[in-house]
Order: structure tokens, then sequence, then C-alpha cells
């Protein structure tokens, strides 16, 4: 791993994306992050959210650069390696016969590390986010949002050192879109590394520890989300002016339309 000093404090840095590119979806992405923060990537449709943490996560194999995680280099990992290393959320999962979501999950602990029993670590993913319920139910004949929660608990099956969701809270209703966030959150600051593709902005400035900005498959800008979130950045990655509600509880984002010049 890499150590960083701030100020007095050391900060362990577990992933390093160094220049990452993919063709021209994505050009020279750099950004790194430390273990215990949540990483949000954000971006309008076809900014590159999803090429980025394809690239990152060893799903699209770079054109250019790398990225690290605790020294290695995923791209260069067997997909075995790289499975018990990451989790992943892919932003439309394969569709499923009508097998049950039990048979689902089950399906999903094939070639993990599992620290406990394959029955216990799938009481321990339908418990954080809470799918009793739907155990014996076919996954094809649940909501979208409840397939997404599905999804996701499959997506924590291995208790990896590092998660990578695209769109989390995609199909989820105001409720779970807070619980997931939430769980996220605290995921994080256990000791993962998680890194969402998001496009809820109120949501990524609410939670996340970093940002990553991206435009066109470029880098606009990476850091914290009161840095990255700049009238300037939301007006050239976006096309908005914003105007931000700040509370004990969070932050909401007051979207505009920029006026075109006539």
């Amino acid at each position: 791993m890499v150590n960083l000093f701030i100020g007095k404090a050391e900060v362990c840095v577990s992933l390093v994306c160094e220049e990452l590119s993919f063709g021209a979806r994505l050009q020279q992405v750099s950004f790194s992050a430390a273990t215990g923060q949540l990483v949000g990537i954000i971006g309008a449709n076809g900014a590159g959210k999803t090429t980025l943490l394809q690239a990152l996560t060893g799903q699209l194999e770079p054109t250019a650069g790398r990225a690290t995680f605790a020294n290695a280099t995923i791209a260069q990992l067997a997909s075995l390696e790289q499975r018990r290393l990451i989790g992943f959320l892919p932003q439309n999962p394969t569709a499923h016969s009508d097998i049950t979501v039990a048979h689902f999950l089950r399906s999903g602990l094939v070639n993990l590390s599992l620290r406990q029993s394959p029955s216990a670590e799938v009481k321990r993913v339908v418990a954080l986010l809470k799918i009793h319920d739907y155990l014996s139910r076919p996954l094809t004949q649940l909501s979208g949002g409840e397939q997404r929660r599905v999804q996701l608990a499959r997506a924590l099956l291995g208790d990896q050192p590092w998660l990578a969701c695209d769109e989390p809270t995609a199909s989820l209703d105001l409720h779970y879109q807070l619980h997931v966030m939430q769980l996220l959150k605290s995921l994080a600051q256990q000791g993962k590394i998680i890194t969402v593709a998001l496009h809820d902005l109120s949501l990524a400035a609410r939670f996340c520890d970093q940002l990553v900005l991206l435009h066109k498959g470029r880098l606009v800008a990476a850091g914290e989300p009161a840095a990255v979130l700049t009238d300037e950045n939301l007006a050239n990655a976006f096309g908005i002016s914003a105007r931000w509600l700040c509370t004990e509880q969070g932050v909401a984002l007051l979207p505009s339309l920029l006026k075109q010049p006539s």
C-alpha cells in the first residue's frame, strides 16, 4: 500500500488510478482513494462513469494507464483473484430465469473465500439489505427496486475489501435510497473502499468522502464534494446552476438549467 502524510495523520491509500484510458470513452483519468472512503463517480449521461468502474475493476482491459489496489495491478490479476478482491454490482445485471432469491444468492458464493459457512454468509447479506421476505420468491417477479436490493446483497457476498457499484440506488424509492447509501457509508467506515457511480448529486454530496467528476470521458475534478461541486464544474459538466440547502441531516441540490445564448 501507499502511505501519504497529511499534516500529522498518516493516510493509507489502497486504490490508485493512473492515467486510465479506454479508447475514446475514457481518457487519462487519475485519482487515488484511501481505505475507509466512499468514492462517488459522477457525471452526465455518457460521461464515462460505467466505463471507469469497469476499467478500474478489470471488467474492461485499459488501453493505457493502470489501476492498482493494495499495490496489485487489477488488469494483471486472474479473474478468480479479482473476484476474491472486488465485489461488483453492474448497472444492468444479466436477466435470470425464474430462480428464487435464495437460489440466486447461493449461486453467488461460487469461487469466494468465506470467513463463515455459506448459509451464515447468505444470512448476513440478507439482514444487511432487509430482504428476508423475498427468499422464496422468484427473482423475476420482484419489482425493479426489490431486484436491485437483492443484486446488491449478492455483490456483498464474500465481504471483499473493495466494493464497486454502478448505480446502486437505481429503481429504489427514497427510503431505500437512503438505506443503501447509509449502508455503503457504514461499510466504508468499517475499512473497505467503496466506489459508486451515481446520478443523484445530493446523495453524492451527502454521503461520499470523495467525488470523481467526469465529462465526455475526461476527469473534470476529484476531491472532497465541496471542492468538486462548484458552480463552474456543474456548469461545464451538467449545464446547470445550483443552489444548495444544507441542514444537520445533509444537503439537497436545487438545480436550474443554464440559459442558452439566443
